[in-house]
């Protein structure tokens, strides 16, 4: 009987373990226990590295160094001093083209030819009139000292010297003109003088035109006509064409 009950108690044990053993085995993995795991090394993705050169370049003194560049440029470079003529040919030929680019501006050539025209004519009528008078006019022999046409003749003298000093004023004011309008160099200012410069030029070759020719060849001889009306007919014409390019510019006259 005790043979029996021990058999069974066996056969109970060992059934229970096979039991406990399936049911670990029905487990999933990650219930399972593991044993730790000990800590790993951090890992570095780029591990710096000792730098090594490649080779080693010899050390020079600076002064050496120096030295040496100084000797290489004095071989090549052979600095020489321009000659006198050549730095007077360089200096003379920036001084033309500056000029040259400052008369072909813009209305700047006829302004200069009516500035020169005006203040030479200022300078001949009111310097030395009475030459003047004495080159253009039409002034008979002097007759005796008492007569009366003597007397006539000096009233008739002095009265074309102070006119022709008027219009020496008269000159040096369209020459100051023309000189503020170079200085302003606006358009509308170049465009202002231009129109009173040729309105006066006109007028003057007018005049002198209309005397020559009523006076039949007496008021004025030909060197008036040659000298003063050729030189006023050329700035008139001038002008005009200055005056009629700078309307058609800028579309206004005035």
């Amino acid at each position: 009987m005790a043979n029996t009950t021990s058999d069974s108690l066996d056969m109970s044990t060992a059934s229970m373990l096979s039991s406990g053993e399936d049911n670990t085995s029905s487990l999933p993995d990650s219930m399972i226990e593991s044993p730790p795991t000990p800590p790993k090394e951090p890992q570095y993705v780029n591990k710096p590295q000792d730098y090594q050169p490649l080779h080693t370049l010899p050390v020079i003194p600076t002064e050496q160094l120096q030295h040496h560049e100084d000797e290489e440029e004095k071989e090549d470079v052979v600095i020489k001093e321009p000659s006198a003529l050549a730095f007077l040919k360089g200096h003379i030929r920036y001084f033309l083209k500056s000029a040259l680019q400052f008369v072909f501006k813009d209305n700047n050539l006829p302004l200069l030819i009516n500035l020169i025209y005006h203040l030479i004519a200022a300078r001949a009528l009111l310097n030395k009139p009475w030459r003047t008078v004495t080159r253009y006019l039409g002034i008979p022999p002097t007759p005796k000292p008492n007569s009366a046409l003597k007397h006539q003749i000096e009233q008739t003298t002095s009265i074309a010297i102070d006119l022709f000093r008027t219009q020496g004023v008269f000159h040096l004011a369209m020459g100051t003109l023309a000189a503020l309008a170079l200085k302003e160099r606006r358009q509308s200012s170049e465009r202002s003088a231009l129109f009173v410069l040729t309105l006066s030029s006109v007028g003057q070759t007018w005049s002198h035109f209309n005397a020559y020719w009523k006076s039949s060849h007496q008021q004025y001889n030909l060197k008036a006509l040659q000298e003063v009306g050729g030189s006023d007919l050329l700035v008139a014409l001038i002008s005009s064409i200055a005056l009629s390019k700078t309307a058609r510019r800028t579309g206004r006259l005035i």
